[in-house]
């Protein structure tokens, strides 16, 4: 089964504001743990949710800052690095999704391991 690229879905003009706004709030929140020598756990959700919100409104190289500040907090979270390495692959940075994924690789558990595969076997369909 082939399964097309993710294509960021059209936002109503409402939509893309509260959007906006939501990454606006966790940028602000994120802001404030930044010069915290010992970061809120928390830090890493925020990032990963700002992350997340950037992608699906098509800004992947600022959901890509989002999710390295997500993985530095967070460290050894594979799925942060699938995440990463998906942008990043989408961005046209194929070296550097595949440096992800390596990582990803060898710090998963069976479940992480399986969305490598899966992964892997999109970015083969795709040929870059």
């Amino acid at each position: 089964m082939t399964r097309t690229p993710f294509v960021p879905r059209p936002l109503s003009p409402r939509q893309a504001g509260r959007t906006a706004e939501a990454i606006a709030c966790l940028e602000s929140a994120l802001a404030r743990t930044r010069p915290d020598r010992g970061r809120p756990a928390n830090a890493s959700t925020l990032a990963r949710t700002a992350g997340l919100l950037c992608e699906e409104v098509g800004r992947l190289s600022q959901a890509a800052l989002y999710y390295e500040e997500a993985v530095a907090t967070a460290e050894g979270e594979p799925l942060l690095l699938l995440a990463l390495a998906d942008v990043r692959w989408r961005s046209g940075q194929a070296d550097s999704a595949r440096s992800c994924l390596a990582r990803a690789e060898s710090a998963s558990d069976a479940d992480a391991l399986n969305m490598v595969a899966n992964l892997r076997a999109r970015w083969a369909s795709e040929d870059r």
